[in-house]
């Protein structure tokens, strides 16, 4: 277990500015010089010597100051020292708290998860209302007890009914990478009363998740609030795309490149992208991805979405050049990108078909079979995968006697199988859907109906079966009528 995923962010501004008095104005000013020299040199035992003897001599009786220099020789990991000072700050006043969390901090830092737990206990006990402790202890253990975690949660809120438990406990799931649970307390936070940065934290938990209707509108919300912070712009575009809305996302694309002039990123300018492919504006989303790639030239999406745009277009062999392209500098390609791929020779095939072209029918037909070999090649147990890719293809390329064989071989290879997985059950179940309704088009429909009757038990919501089965009741019906007469 990671040591940071134990502390709490913020812990260290809470016990610098608990109290508002001169004297705290004072040792937090005279800290900032300290902590600068800290970080810049953090392994020299007599860093900041002078500053510190100042410091020492004139906050040598205050909880709170020693506390804060405990804190900030936390943050560049000395715990001899820090541990020193909380020592300290409780022989001053041993009912200070934040010592108590220092303590705590120290010990979590030093992946002491129960260690840490003690003493954020014992600042509770003496602070009922301070929430940093409750806050540090329930992530002490979000991981290793969720509900132990969620208890302090509540505990919490019986003490300071006030605090904004959910945006903080949001705030500490989505630090430990927990984005379903953090997901479930920003739904029951007030959007409106949220911070600048857990309006953050928020969209892109909802974004990370596919929550993109929710996503969208928190990004709005911070858009309204915070309108100098382009992150919400940038979160507005991605899950527009992701909606499909492309004439919103074209707007905030072109915010989003507008306020970062020519700083822009390669993601950001992908994205505009997107939004201009959605719209149609292929060339112009073209002129997006190469800009893209001259801004960055290890991100290879650009040659994706060059595809992508060039397909859109109807100009399938700058597509296949630039799908070759990606794949060659993308040694993790999905087996989706291969079938976007086999997706462009199936547009070649319905042109060839137009045409009346059958050589060429045949040869990219070929191309798109060989692409789906090569998934095997690569990927042997996405084998049923791409047998079944294959037959869909042809299917969709309107090649009917040629994505029979395919749908074939996935029956034959999965019908007798016991222990198929969900997604082998819908390969099963929409093959023998295909076959049914190829023999079905044929008007033989005693070779269509066991497919069908096959089909209905494997998956019972297939449309194409159940349109077989009401025109089945349909046509009994009819003749028991005439049968009546």
């Amino acid at each position: 277990m990671k040591a940071m995923k134990y502390l709490v962010s913020g812990a260290l501004v809470l016990s610098m500015s608990v109290a508002a008095n001169a004297q705290e104005v004072d040792y937090n000013t005279m800290l900032e010089p300290i902590m600068k020299e800290l970080k810049a040199n953090p392994s020299d035992k007599n860093v900041a010597k002078d500053l510190l003897k100042v410091y020492n001599k004139t906050f040598k009786k205050d909880p709170a100051a020693l506390t804060a220099l405990g804190n900030a020789y936390l943050t560049v990991k000395n715990f001899e020292m820090a541990n020193h000072y909380a020592d300290l700050a409780i022989s001053r006043n041993k009912n200070y708290g934040n010592a108590y969390i220092l303590k705590g901090d120290i010990q979590a830092m030093q992946d002491d998860g129960g260690g840490a737990a003690m003493w954020y206990r014992q600042s509770i006990e003496l602070d009922p209302h301070n929430p940093q402790a409750y806050m540090s202890y329930s992530n002490v253990y979000r991981k290793i007890d969720p509900e132990e975690s969620e208890r302090m949660l509540m505990e919490l809120k019986k003490s300071v009914p006030d605090f904004p438990i959910e945006a903080e406990a949001a705030h500490s799931f989505y630090n430990t990478g927990n984005y379903e649970k953090a997901f479930e307390y920003f739904l029951k936070s007030d959007i409106s009363k949220l911070e600048e940065s857990h309006l953050t934290e928020y969209s892109v938990t909802a974004t990370s998740l596919g929550k993109r209707e929710k996503a969208l509108e928190v990004a709005k919300a911070g858009i309204s609030k915070y309108p100098n912070n382009i992150s919400f712009t940038r979160l507005a575009l991605i899950n527009t795309i992701g909606l499909e809305k492309f004439d919103e996302a074209l707007i905030y694309g072109e915010k989003l490149i507008a306020a970062e002039g020519e700083n822009s990123n390669s993601g950001d300018l992908c994205y505009y992208g997107l939004a201009l492919a959605g719209n149609k504006r292929y060339e112009d989303a073209i002129a997006k991805y190469e800009k893209a790639l001259s801004v960055d030239a290890s991100n290879i999406m650009p040659y994706k979405y060059i595809a992508d745009a060039y397909n859109g277009m109807g100009q399938e062999d700058k597509a296949l050049e630039y799908s070759a392209m990606y794949l060659d500098k993308n040694p993790n390609a999905k087996l989706s990108d291969y079938r976007d791929i086999a997706d462009i020779y199936v547009n070649k095939i319905k042109k060839a078909k137009e045409a009346d072209n059958t050589a060429d029918i045949d040869a990219n037909f070929n191309k798109l079979i060989a692409v789906y070999d090569q998934v095997v090649a690569k990927y042997p147990q996405a084998k049923v995968w791409s047998i079944y890719q294959k037959a869909n293809a042809a299917f969709s390329a309107e090649l009917d006697d040629k994505s029979i064989p395919y749908f074939t071989e996935v029956i034959n290879i999965l019908e007798n199988k016991a222990d198929r997985s969900d997604n082998e059950n819908y390969y099963l179940g929409s093959s023998y859907s295909r076959v049914g309704y190829y023999y079905w088009t044929k008007n033989d429909l005693e070779v269509a109906g066991p497919y069908f009757d096959k089909c209905i038990k494997v998956t019972p919501d297939d449309n194409i079966a159940k349109a077989w089965f009401q025109k089945k009741a349909e046509a009994e019906a009819g003749e028991t009528t005439e049968e009546n007469k």
